[in-house]
């Protein structure tokens, strides 16, 4: 009991760190090419290896009580869930951890997109695709490779605060710490496998800790956006919504085929030294970086056109 109640309070210490630094894929992507700043891409830096540094050590430490994830076979399924994932973003306006962020801050237009994350879980499955496992595959850490990881993402923290260290990416640290923390007591947790339980009806494989913690990541956005003084309420516009449907949807079918949204690859997977993760997240980033350049370009040519 004792330690799920831990996993209660990371779960909303989790949400109260993603409330105060954008985590979002898409709104890092964009102030890139927007505004050629590089900011947000160095806070996933910085968060993926808060994880993987914490993950890592702590695996490392307790040999086979803290576990890592496994690698899988079907690297094809994961670039085409990366793929789909990046396409719903777009579609959507945020990531899976940039919807936290928004619904946090008030926005209930991002309520759709959980709705569609559920289902283009269900949608998956019910055409004879894959679903989000009710366990991951896990292995234990292993020596060589444990050591070349721990001491990269060290390395990359160290890195990127030494030429600036600003309380956002401070912030990003410890979000990536508190995953790590998060996913050394339950592994493959998010809140899209409890939206993927709730699709499929399997509510066998949930637990009222699972249910709980989900509630507690959202409850801990929120009372980190309103204690920095950034909530206010948006109802849902009806073509606001209906993006954030359709993208959650697709996403919800990404999901489904590399498994896990974006948040389990960013602070999971990558940082539990997987390739299916750098594939799946790497083909996420380029397929948003494509979808803003092309959007840039066709705005500019908009503006360029002869009244």
């Amino acid at each position: 009991m004792a330690s799920d109640a831990l996993l209660l309070v990371l779960a909303f210490a989790l949400g109260l760190a993603l409330a105060r630094v954008s985590l979002c894929a898409l709104a890092a992507l964009q102030q890139l090419i927007d505004a050629r700043q590089p900011d947000g891409l160095l806070r996933l830096l910085l968060a993926m290896s808060g994880a993987g540094v914490t993950l890592l050590l702590l695996a490392g430490l307790a040999p086979g009580r803290v576990l890592l994830p496994a690698d899988m076979l079907a690297l094809g399924g994961a670039i085409a869930g990366g793929l789909l994932l990046g396409l719903g973003a777009l579609i959507n306006g945020g990531c899976y951890l940039g919807s936290v962020l928004y619904l946090g801050s008030g926005n209930l237009n991002f309520l759709l997109t959980l709705v569609g994350i559920a289902g283009g879980e269900f949608l998956s499955a019910a055409l004879g695709g894959a679903a989000l496992p009710a366990s991951a595959p896990l292995r234990m850490s292993m020596g060589p490779l444990w050591i070349a990881g721990t001491a990269g993402f060290m390395l990359i923290i160290l890195l990127v605060l030494w030429r600036g260290r600003g309380p956002e990416r401070w912030l990003a640290v410890a979000a990536g710490v508190l995953a790590g923390l998060v996913y050394a007591r339950h592994p493959g947790w998010s809140y899209g496998t409890v939206l993927d339980s709730i699709a499929q009806g399997n509510f066998a494989r949930m637990s009222w800790t699972m249910n709980l913690s989900a509630l507690l990541l959202f409850a801990g956005a929120v009372s980190g956006a309103w204690f920095a003084g950034r909530f206010q309420l948006q109802w849902p516009s009806p073509a606001r919504a209906l993006r954030c449907l359709a993208g959650g949807m697709i996403m919800g079918i990404g999901a489904a085929q590399v498994p896990g949204g974006n948040d389990l690859l960013l602070l999971w997977a990558i940082p539990g030294l997987t390739i299916y993760g750098v594939l799946a997240y790497g083909s996420m980033l380029l397929l948003i970086a494509a979808g803003l350049l092309l959007g840039k370009r066709w705005r500019a040519g908009l503006a360029g056109a002869p009244g």
